[in-house]
């Protein structure tokens, strides 16, 4: 194997290496947004099964992990929000639904994005391994046997 055929090599080993390191933090990146996704879309459920709700009006309320409560709602027209970073916000079911319509989309947005990205890197990590895989064939026909 010569010198050049060696570097080469080398290069697309580190190249390969570096794209799978890459698409696998794109797919974490993915299952965590895809997580928060399914958590707001579930909080918009709720809150559309709360529009309309009258004072005192029992409901079934989704808790997660597909257990329910029974619940008499309070105050049906008003909501608690989280913001961040221990931060919660009253507002109206509409202004909540709003806010958790534009948190989906610009999770989905960035969603798309990442994924577009991840389709990329996979499809170039295919051809590192194809370009890997020729050379180290053409690098072994060319190798006299011992």
């Amino acid at each position: 194997m010569s010198e050049e055929q060696q570097q080469l090599l080398q290069r697309i080993y580190t190249e390969q290496q570096l794209t799978d390191s890459n698409i696998s933090l794109l797919q974490q990146r993915l299952e965590i947004i895809q997580a928060y996704l399914t958590n707001y879309q579930s909080g918009l459920l709720v809150l559309k099964e709360i529009e309309g709700k009258k004072e005192d009006e029992e409901m079934l309320l989704n808790v997660g992990g597909s257990i329910f409560i029974e619940a008499k709602l309070v105050n049906p027209s008003k909501v608690t929000r989280s913001i961040g970073s221990g931060v919660r916000i009253n507002q109206s079911v509409g202004e909540a639904k709003k806010a958790v319509e534009e948190a989906i989309s610009g999770l989905e947005k960035q969603y798309n994005t990442l994924a577009e990205e991840y389709q990329k890197l996979i499809a170039r990590s295919q051809v590192l391994n194809n370009q890997f895989q020729q050379l180290a064939a053409k690098i072994q026909e060319s190798s006299p046997e011992e």
